[in-house]
Formats: C-alpha cells, structure tokens, sequence
C-alpha cells in the first residue's frame, strides 16, 4: 500500500486489493477444473499509537461477499464505510466505544457527520471525506448493517470495532432494511445519555428526520432553489420514460403534487371527468380530475348517491379479502398521512392541475391504462387500484410497490442526466416541484397554495377564510392572463 488516506497523526485506513485464486462452491458433485482469479479487496486500519491492523472479520466478511459474488467495486465501498466509521470512532470516543450500546450512537453521529460534510475542504472534520448525498448516506447504512450483522455472527478473532458491534446491544442492527428514515432513532434515547457521560455534549445524531434535510442542503446555497428540480429536469423525466404507467404516475406526482402513497392508494374510479366531479365539490375542475379518498373511511367506491353508500373502502376491499393499503403488511403497504378533506361527508379531495398540457397528456396515458386494466380481466382485477405493473408478465397488473416506484424513478433521473437523491430528485421532491412551480410560475398566493396541496387542517382553512371554490377561481384568474397553464 502507498499511503493511509489521512495524515500519519490521526487514525486512518486504506483499502487495497490482492488477487487471489478462489474455488467456490458447487453443485451436483461438479469439481472446479480450475479455480477463479479475483481480486480480494483488503481493509487495513491504524491507530492513534501507529498500529496497523488488518482486521480479521473484515477478511471474512470479504470472503463471503465474494462466494456470492458481489463485485469487487461494491466490496470496496463496503469497507471504506467501515474504515471510515473506524476512524470517526477513533477520534469521537476511542476506548468508549466498549460502553454498552456505544456503537450504537456513534453509528447515527457517523451519518450525520457524513450527511453534513461541507464541500469546502478546510471545513471538513475530515479533509479527506468527499461530500455525499442522502442517497449514498442510505447506501452507507446499509453496508455498516451488513458488515454488524456478520460480527454479531462472526465467532472467530475480533477487532476493536468487530468486538464493539459483537457486544452492541443491537438496537440499531436490528432495524428493517426497509425502515423509513424516521424510524430509525426511536429506540435510540437511552444511548444518548451514554454518549453525553464520554463526550461531556450531546453530539448524537439529530432525529433521523433530519438527516435527509442535512444531506440535501449541506451544499446548496441558501438563496437557491434548495428542494426542487427545474422545469427543464422536470420535463427530461417525464419525456424520457418509456413506460407508459410510470409516466403517467410522474405527471400526476409533478402537476398534481400528491404525495407517492396518496397516488398508490388511488382507485380505479378516482379519476373523474369535471361534470362528474362537481357532483363532489360544486365547483368546476378541469379534468381528469384526480380524487383523493380517505383509505380506510371514505364511502366514495365509484357512486355518487348517497344512499347508496352504506360501506367505507374498508369493508369493500373485506369483502375481496383485502386490507387498506396504510394496514397492509409487506411490500403492499402505502401509508396515509392524512389530508384536508373538500366534502367532508365523503370523506374526499380533489387534485388541482397546474399545467392543462400535462394534464391533457395525463389523460391520453389514462385511457392506455384504463384499457390495460379491460385486457387484465377479472381473474387479475381482485383489487381496485389503478397504478399497476403494465410490464413484468409475472406481476402484470399487481399493485405497484412504492420499493420499485423509487428505483424506477432513479432510473428515471439517471435517462434525464440527474443525480438521483440530489435536492429535489426524489419521489416527494416533485411535490415540492408542484408547490414552487404554483407559487413561481403561475405566481398563485401562498394560501391558495396550501389548499391546493391538501395538508392543512380544516381549522387552518377556517382561519385563511378559504374553501376549494377560492382554488378554481384563482387557477381561472391565471388562465385568462395566461391563455394556458404551462
């Protein structure tokens, strides 16, 4: 190896590679002719004393990585998030990190430290960490708790660090991969008073809530447009998909600005040509006019009369053996976060197009998957949600998943030329394109704004004085100075 990648004062580590030849596992009794060439990427760490150590779970775990071969590259940025975690440990806590759950706070204060890094190199904590983004915080999670759940397994010699996470008390190991960032810290309050008895000041990791807001604006200028993407990157995503389900998902997540799980939990009958929506809301829409309906209590299923209505969604997806998405379990799951409701009696909302070209193209896509759903059939229609798989023959016409939305839409910003997960690249980003673009392009007041976004109490509505009629007659005043929303 050349050199450590800090200063020979401060701890440090360095990952290099060492081929070596390598029979994997096989099968029917088939002996190897020969064996495999790979690379086998090292991870060597040093001390503040000068010591350096080639941790012997880390080989271990490498071994392992590569019979079930992961790539070399990946293996690298494994053990760089170890090596760095080491030497954040080194110079936070040093022998604290044998206290009982130590590991654990360090861990969080570790991703928070990487998700604030400064661009500006003299003020970085460590001048040899690059600035990163939330997406690649995740990623970093991720291969630490892999790296945790091999030591608490692992039952040969340990390092420091391998020995600290065999002891951890586990907490943080044992969160679900599939965790919501704001999950993450709950069960957390007690490790920071443990973090306070070593450092003398609470350094822990700001709630997880938090972390993707220090990643996203660590590097951006305050004065800049810090949450969305532009209207050209806006575009290039849409123009680009090829699929014609995802598309229509991103026009509607662009120009309609509803959350991801509030579109995953739209049914079949929740589009609606303006006349049949004013049966709703008593005010003119232009359509397809997107609904928005209480997942679990609203008792609008596809009819209007209201003596008709004597079962919620609930007890209509019962009756098919189905739970409200917010109470699936597994894959299904959408959550529901709640929602200012325009006809309290049905419990429903309405959408609020803020370009008519987008939603003209909408409901072009709307009818392609209004005849996917006629060519599924009855056999694959045992629920009634409108945002399906349209191309893997196995899942054609299941639920789509909001796991997959967010690779698909990565995929997305990648064909567009855009870093996936930088500020405003993400699925909740194009919500807030949907507020910014109301608020700049179209130059709509703030309160009419938040109407159009549904997240204000009916109190709140209350005091601006406003109703949904205000949100027509606003979107009408821009269309008569525009001649067009777009």
């Amino acid at each position: 190896m050349d050199q450590f990648e800090v200063d020979s004062c401060e701890p440090g580590f360095f990952v290099f590679d060492v081929p070596v030849s390598l029979y994997r596992d096989v099968f029917a009794d088939e002996a190897p002719s020969r064996p495999d060439r790979v690379m086998h990427p090292v991870l060597a760490i040093r001390f503040a004393s000068g010591q350096v150590v080639v941790p012997d779970e880390t080989l271990g775990w490498v071994r392992n990585l590569i019979n079930t071969y992961v790539p070399t590259a990946d293996i690298r940025r494994k053990l760089n998030a170890v090596g760095r975690l080491h030497e954040f440990t080194q110079l936070t806590v040093g022998e604290g990190r044998d206290l009982e759950g130590m590991i654990d706070c360090v861990v969080w204060a570790y991703l928070r430290a990487r998700a604030e890094n400064p661009k500006d190199p003299s003020l970085r904590r460590f001048t040899h960490w690059k600035p990163v983004r939330w997406g690649w915080v995740q990623t970093e999670f991720r291969d630490l708790l892999a790296f945790a759940n091999f030591c608490r397994d692992f039952t040969g010699k340990a390092s420091v660090m391998g020995a600290a996470f065999r002891s951890s008390s586990d907490i943080w190991t044992t969160v679900k991969r599939s965790s919501a960032p704001d999950d993450f810290l709950k069960h957390l309050e007690a490790d920071r008073e443990r973090w306070h008895m070593v450092l003398g000041e609470d350094l822990v990791v700001a709630p997880p809530s938090a972390l993707r807001r220090i990643a996203a604006h660590a590097n951006v200028p305050k004065n800049g447009n810090t949450t969305t993407l532009s209207c050209e990157e806006i575009d290039a995503i849409i123009d680009r998909e090829r699929n014609f389900m995802l598309k229509a998902l991103w026009i509607l997540l662009a120009y309609v600005g509803p959350r991801i799980s509030e579109a995953l939990n739209m049914w079949f009958c929740d589009f609606l040509s303006p006349s049949d929506a004013r049966k709703l809301f008593r005010t003119d829409l232009v359509g397809p006019v997107a609904i928005f309906a209480d997942p679990r209590k609203s008792e609008y299923v596809g009819h209007f009369d209201s003596r008709r209505a004597i079962q919620s969604r609930t007890d209509y997806l019962a009756e098919r053996g189905l739970k409200p998405r917010p109470e699936a379990e597994g894959d299904f799951e959408a959550g529901w976060k709640g929602m200012t409701t325009f006809n309290a009696e049905w419990l429903v909302s309405h959408g609020t197009w803020t370009c008519r070209k987008r939603a003209a193209e909408f409901a072009r896509l709307l009818d392609r998957i209004r005849a996917l759903h006629a060519d599924i059939g009855a056999a694959k229609s045992s629920h009634p949600y409108l945002f399906v798989n349209a191309v893997n023959r196995n899942y054609l016409g299941e639920p789509l998943q909001i796991s997959n939305v967010e690779k698909a839409f990565g995929r997305a910003c990648v064909r567009a030329g855009i870093e996936p997960y930088s500020p405003g690249a993400s699925l909740h980003g194009m919500r807030h394109y949907y507020k910014w673009y109301a608020r700049n392009v179209l130059g709509l007041p703030e309160d009419i704004v938040q109407l159009m976004l549904r997240h204000k109490s009916i109190e709140s509505q209350r005091e601006y004085g406003k109703n949904p009629t205000d949100i027509f007659d606003a979107m009408n005043t821009v269309s008569k100075r525009t001649a067009e929303l777009a």
